[in-house]
């Protein structure tokens, strides 16, 4: 990521020439508002590609430009329509039908079909990645028509419909991508969502345009829409404030107050799915040592970093799951803060104290940094030295991929609107290495199997209060708090969404000059 290159994205089609069957975009001129949206975002994008990719910004992205058969909703507690206007369930559950919209096209002006959806999906569930589970339960993925999708699954699924909206089932051209190398789909996606890509400079900023052939009519409204990496947090609220761009992304805790009394701004604390958690390595002593861990969560004073780090705009975690997640234990007392009952485990772990453990974290980031620093003060308490790593991002996010720390600072957003997700990622061995903490357990393994299979509700609660349970008993990591997502926009900014799973909604924003 560290040297810039220019991705252009030219769409040169039949459908786009003089005379085209193309809808007029709304000309943004005559209602003397903005023909571009400006969005300051605090990280860049690396990877476009909806199957290969793990990372916020790349999803947040994509999702401009690609769609999936069904979406996630606004709340993130239920689904809607998206490619597939409707569907269908037999009696056993096993087999699905999707009846795709007649006027959805790509961006070049190609009919979406249902050839698109097979080989899509096809090769979301044949490619190595990080979501590969999430299509483990198909069998089979045919086309009964140009405008209707078959899936057979193997069994009954629970999370079925949950797994075809995350966005790594987004929907490509096959014709486009059939033939493409990783590169070309990762730097140049092209889909029937309401943007298109056309230039990506990398490491500054991405230009999209709106799709001309977009199924929504009169959809988006500004035709241009800009997401701009400016990393500082004061560097993006000035740029904000000084009118250059028109929202920005994760303003810090630290500011909300001083942007909610500025006029001029509208500073939004948005319902989310954000877990912010501490991700320990187990392969290595101490950290294999689930006392040790235990000690550590003991040690750990979540109201303290709510009001250090949060502000007191957060909420103390007491499970992996979110608060806004189907199966979320409210009943659940996570760990309380008690050093004494932390340094007792560590006494019963046998490993002796003073002890001294690493913790990786970005630097420059201010929420970060002072978990960091708010947990080697309250880790010393109990023998435990932190010493801290703070690295630039691409070495710190390098570090953490290739598995090269004790602890590490990090968080999690949900995309579907089930558990199932989350409990794959960070506690079963996949691609993801159990959020790469190295966490291999059969009865957690065990545990999700059932999660996945079970079709009674209450009976599919229990399995996850249980899978919670575990979860906190072996601790790979250490939850710290739910947060909400933080927006800050110009007054003149009007419809904006942001999903609880995370993703902005800019195809109804219109920004007034």
């Amino acid at each position: 990521m560290g040297s810039v290159r220019t991705v252009l994205v030219f769409v040169i089609a039949a459908g786009l020439a003089v005379g085209s069957l193309a809808p007029a975009v709304p000309d943004a001129s005559a209602q003397q508002l903005k023909k571009v949206v400006t969005f300051g975002i605090n990280r860049a994008q690396e990877n476009l590609d909806p199957v290969t990719q793990d990372a916020n910004p790349d999803i947040w992205a994509f999702m401009q430009i690609y769609q999936q058969l069904v979406r996630v909703n606004v709340k993130g507690d239920g689904f809607d329509p998206d490619l597939a206007e409707r569907w269908t369930t037999s009696a056993d559950g096993k087999t699905w039908a999707f009846f795709l919209r007649k006027n959805a096209r790509f961006s070049n002006g190609d009919p979406v079909k249902a050839g698109d959806v097979v080989w899509s999906l096809k090769r979301a569930r044949d490619t190595k990645g990080p979501w590969q589970w999430a299509l483990e339960a198909v069998q089979d993925i045919g086309a009964r028509d140009d405008a209707t999708v078959v899936i057979t699954l193997r069994e009954p699924w629970a999370p079925f419909l949950a797994d075809v909206s995350l966005f790594s089932n987004s929907i490509l051209s096959e014709k486009v991508f059939k033939d493409a190398k990783p590169e070309q789909i990762s730097n140049q996606p092209l889909g029937s969502g309401p943007f298109m890509l056309v230039e990506w400079r990398k490491g500054e900023e991405i230009v999209m345009k709106a799709n001309p052939y977009y199924y929504e009519k009169g959809l988006p409204r500004t035709p241009e829409l800009h997401l701009r990496y400016i990393p500082d947090d004061n560097s993006r609220i000035i740029a904000l404030q000084s009118g250059e761009i028109d929202g920005i992304d994760y303003p810090p805790f630290s500011r909300v107050a001083e942007l909610r009394r500025d006029s001029r701004l509208e500073m939004q604390l948005n319902p989310s799915t954000a877990v912010a958690h501490l991700s320990l390595n187990v392969r290595e002593a101490p950290l294999s040592n689930v006392k040790v861990r235990q000690a550590l969560a003991y040690a750990t004073d979540r109201a303290a970093i709510v009001k250090a780090v949060c502000f007191g705009y957060c909420t103390p975690a007491t499970t992996f799951l979110p608060i806004t997640t189907p199966y979320f234990n409210k009943g659940a007392k996570g760990y309380a803060y008690d050093p004494g009952k932390a340094q007792q485990l560590l006494k019963e772990s046998g490993v002796p104290t003073p002890l001294t453990i690493k913790i990786l974290y970005r630097a420059n980031d201010a929420v970060y940094e002072s978990t960091a620093v708010a947990l080697k003060g309250m880790w010393a308490k109990i023998g435990v030295n932190l010493e801290l790593e703070p690295l630039d991002r691409a070495a710190a996010t390098q570090r953490y991929r290739s598995n090269q720390f004790q602890v590490d600072v990090t968080g999690w957003t949900n995309d579907i609107p089930d558990p199932s997700q989350l409990a794959a990622y960070e506690l079963g061995y996949t691609e993801s290495q159990s959020y790469h903490s190295g966490y291999q357990s059969k009865e957690m393994d065990d545990l999700m199997a059932r999660g996945l299979r079970e079709l009674n509700p209450d009976k599919r609660r229990q399995i996850y209060y249980q899978i919670q349970d575990l979860a906190l008993r072996d601790s790979p990591l250490i939850w710290l708090y739910y947060a909400p997502y933080t927006i800050a926009i110009s007054k003149k900014m009007k419809g904006l969404l942001q999903m609880a799973t995370g993703p902005w909604i800019f195809k109804d924003v219109t920004v007034g000059e």
